[in-house]
């Protein structure tokens, strides 16, 4: 598999972003959720569960990336125990067209990872890109 290592580190990153927004979200929800205060119509009583149904969809969607997060992590390192990569030793990589990055694993076994800087696209116009992004939407719909 070509570029394998990159693919798995590029998905991670993508991964503890979407992460981070989803516990966002979640948080928002959370603060904001309706209190059931012995209210007697209905109506409000169903503004109180449709609340309610978001929190629990949000709290699902975060533990379901956070279990592919792990997933993933343990996959980077497998493989930079394999190569005998040492914990903080920081390995460069890059999302095509997007951004640079770098990892590392910890003493602990758990991954780091950031962004170093943003890569701007040629601009050409006769080159079509497909951003990750687009490509999530439609494999999620596949």
């Amino acid at each position: 598999m070509e570029n394998e290592f990159n693919n798995y580190c590029c998905y991670y990153y993508r991964l503890k972003q979407q992460l981070l927004e989803q516990d966002a979200i979640f948080k928002n929800l959370l603060d904001n959720a309706l209190p059931y205060k012995r209210q007697t119509k209905i109506s409000q009583l169903d503004a109180v569960i449709a609340c309610n149904r978001a929190i629990q969809k949000a709290k699902a969607d975060a533990e379901k990336t956070h279990a592919m997060l792990k997933e993933v992590e343990s996959t980077i390192v497998m493989i930079m125990e394999y190569f005998d990569i040492s914990p903080y030793t920081w390995l460069t990589g890059e999302i095509t067209d997007e951004l640079e990055f770098q990892v590392c694993m910890d003493d602990k076994k758990r991954i780091l990872i950031g962004k170093t800087k943003d890569i701007k696209p040629p601009n050409n116009p006769n080159i079509i890109t497909i951003h990750p992004q687009l490509y999530e939407t439609v494999r999620r719909f596949w």
